[in-house]
């Protein structure tokens, strides 16, 4: 007996439509014209401008005030200075989110030679400061405060409160001094 292999004629033409419709998919047509502009759309709100306000003073007169204490004898000795600065903008709800600048003006503002506080010099003088509710405390191992010198000032000061814009986000603690946690944490491979 001898076997014919046949191809039923629905199977051949489904075949055939299957082939064609292959072959047609893969060929792109020309890209047709640009559809013409649509009406502009409403404005949005205006966002934050990234950067915050930030509140500085002027060059200030800044007078120093001995820190003393009694000994005994009714003698008096003198452990460090003080200033206290007015700063009205510095209120309480912004300590915990601003950052506190303060400088000196080591000379005078025709010629300024600036430094940022804490300050801790060669010679071992040392300025540091403190914020607190609507104050700035300076606190020195020697009187820092303002001279003037034939109609010059001297050593004023001037500070920033520059409040944050956003919370960072905060690393996870690491160990770096042990190195599978290290590992772990950057996700490398051995």
């Amino acid at each position: 007996m001898k076997r014919h292999n046949l191809i039923s004629p629905l199977a051949l033409l489904s075949g055939l439509f299957f082939v064609m419709f292959m072959i047609s998919c893969g060929k792109d047509g020309a890209v047709g014209p640009a559809g013409a502009n649509g009406p502009k759309g409403d404005t949005g709100p205006k966002g934050d401008s990234g950067v915050g306000t930030v509140f500085y003073s002027g060059w200030l007169d800044v007078p120093f005030k001995p820190d003393t204490i009694h000994l005994a004898g009714g003698r008096i000795d003198t452990i460090g200075y003080y200033a206290t600065i007015d700063a009205p903008k510095l209120t309480k709800e912004l300590l915990s989110s601003v950052d506190v600048k303060v400088y000196i003006n080591s000379n005078d503002i025709s010629d300024p030679v600036i430094y940022s506080l804490p300050y801790t010099a060669q010679s071992g003088l040392r300025i540091d400061v403190s914020a607190y509710t609507q104050k700035i405390e300076l606190y020195a191992n020697a009187d820092v405060g303002t001279r003037s010198v034939n109609g010059k000032k001297y050593q004023q000061y001037r500070y920033m409160i520059i409040p944050g814009n956003a919370q960072a986000r905060s690393a996870a603690p690491v160990n770096w001094s042990n190195y599978a946690a290290v590992k772990a944490y950057l996700g490398l491979k051995d």
